[in-house]
């Protein structure tokens, strides 16, 4: 079995997410200009404006790469997920280690039908392994699949 990607209106949700951390940024930055007027000037405005640029474009790129790079499988033995863009990680969760499970939604991801399913393990050291980006009925597939094929010890 291969792998699968997850739903692309995460990338919608990582973006907005990524802007509002800009939009934070860029008025801390306007509070410091208004706030102290020798900072002004152009030698400290242009530098700025081409770091909160330089953000912006960040924000909408690399939501679409770290989507491409995220991906899973489920299999008779339990759950891979892998991501990084840089750094490549491969995470496996066994079934029998899974103890819990959670699909959590915020209100960005619930706008755009998108979930986060966490699965809680015993017995390593990343006792919460996150697969964010399902969409919400597969989210829910996915855990009574990983639950259901299960030998019945999982939650």
């Amino acid at each position: 079995m291969g792998f699968e990607t997850v739903d692309r209106n995460t990338v919608s949700v990582w973006r907005l997410q990524a802007l509002a951390g800009v939009a934070v940024a860029a008025l801390a930055a306007a509070v410091a200009v208004i706030g102290v007027p020798w900072l002004a000037g152009w030698p400290v405005l242009a530098p700025v404006g081409l770091l909160l640029a330089v953000a912006v474009g960040l924000a909408l790129w690399l939501p679409a790469l770290a989507h491409a790079r995220l991906r899973y499988r489920l299999d008779e033995h339990g759950l891979t997920i892998e991501h990084g863009i840089l750094w490549r990680h491969r995470i496996i969760v066994p079934r029998v280690r899974v103890q819990h499970s959670d699909i959590s939604q915020g209100p960005l991801q619930r706008a755009f039908g998108v979930a986060t399913l966490r699965l809680y393990t015993a017995g390593s050291r990343f006792t919460v392994n996150s697969l964010p980006g399902l969409a919400d009925d597969q989210a829910r597939a996915l855990r009574r699949r990983l639950l259901d094929e299960g030998d019945g010890d999982a939650v």
